[in-house]
């Protein structure tokens, strides 16, 4: 079974390594060459199951335009909510082709997809609103 777990997590870790360098994640926490307790059990009672062995795709899909997708992440980009443990900004390029992979969308033209929203004619960032809508809605049910 540890040979399986091990299978994985070197899948996951070619894909994370076009983001970051390796050396600078093991330097932070050494403990994530080797998989910890917890994440043998989340292995075993199937939590990993989005990240299927063998590969290359993960089993999350992305439900909603592909403007939604530019909207949200762009404000997360823009906002210099993440950034590189190496460096200090990853560029937007790296940024969308991580969460493309993982929500499996493909997205030819990121500025183009940007600029089509910017240009609506109808409600600016209908997505966005939603989103703080359905928050909104979530703390007044007091969950």
């Amino acid at each position: 079974m540890l040979e399986l777990l091990e299978q994985l997590y070197l899948h996951r870790i070619a894909h994370l390594n076009k983001f970051a360098i390796r050396q600078a994640i093991t330097q932070v926490n050494p403990d994530y060459a080797i998989p910890t307790k917890q994440e043998i059990s989340a292995y075993m009672s199937g939590q990993l199951s989005l990240f299927p062995k063998g590969s290359g795709i993960t089993l999350i899909q992305w439900q909603r335009d592909k403007v939604a997708f530019i909207e949200l992440f762009v404000s997360v980009y823009e906002s210099n909510s993440v950034k590189g443990i190496d460096k200090p900004k990853i560029t937007k390029k790296e940024f969308f082709g991580l969460l493309m992979w993982f929500f499996n969308i493909q997205i030819g033209n990121i500025d183009s997809t940007l600029q089509a929203a910017k240009n609506r004619k109808i409600e600016q960032k209908p997505y966005l609103k939603e989103l703080m809508e359905v928050f909104d809605n979530y703390c007044a049910r007091g969950l």
